[in-house]
């Protein structure tokens, strides 16, 4: 009994010992070694940064499901706060929404960019140097069923 404990003690301890620690630059790691995203969902209120819009295949460190590469293009919304998970949006009407709007952020200073991250694909960028909008997602839980849009507030 004592020379199994002892094994399995010793296995432990080698484990802890060869485990390879990954230090996130930015954000939570999942555990597969991806950075994390958080979901939309009901009264979520994010302040954006910069959102980006693009092929969830070309968001490849983060943690992303499979099924989002075949919705096409999905957002990113990066928080103010560089250390919390960026928000994933796959819904089309929030995407809309979003799209809707990037002229008339543009136009109040917001800096829009192309981002390279492969020789073909482009990734959109709007970045809020200043009157940075905030978010908030709103969807009635009691009613509502699971792919019901979502009305989206701007404060």
């Amino acid at each position: 009994m004592m020379y199994e404990y002892m094994i399995i003690a010793s296995v432990m301890a080698l484990l802890g010992a060869t485990k390879k620690t990954m230090k996130p630059v930015f954000g939570q790691l999942t555990l597969t070694g991806d950075l994390a995203v958080d979901w939309v969902k009901h009264e979520t209120k994010i302040t954006a940064r910069k959102i980006w819009f693009g092929s969830a295949s070309l968001f490849d460190e983060y943690n992303l499901p499979e099924w989002a590469v075949e919705k096409g293009i999905v957002a990113l919304i990066f928080p103010i706060d560089e250390y919390q998970n960026p928000l994933l949006v796959t819904q089309k009407s929030i995407l809309k929404f979003l799209e809707r709007h990037c002229c008339e952020w543009e136009a109040k200073g917001a800096t829009v960019a192309s981002l390279k991250r492969s020789v073909k694909a482009i990734v959109s960028e709007i970045q809020f140097d200043e009157n940075e909008p905030t978010f908030e997602f709103i969807r009635d839980p009691k009613t509502a069923k699971q792919f019901d849009p979502y009305k989206v507030i701007i404060e």
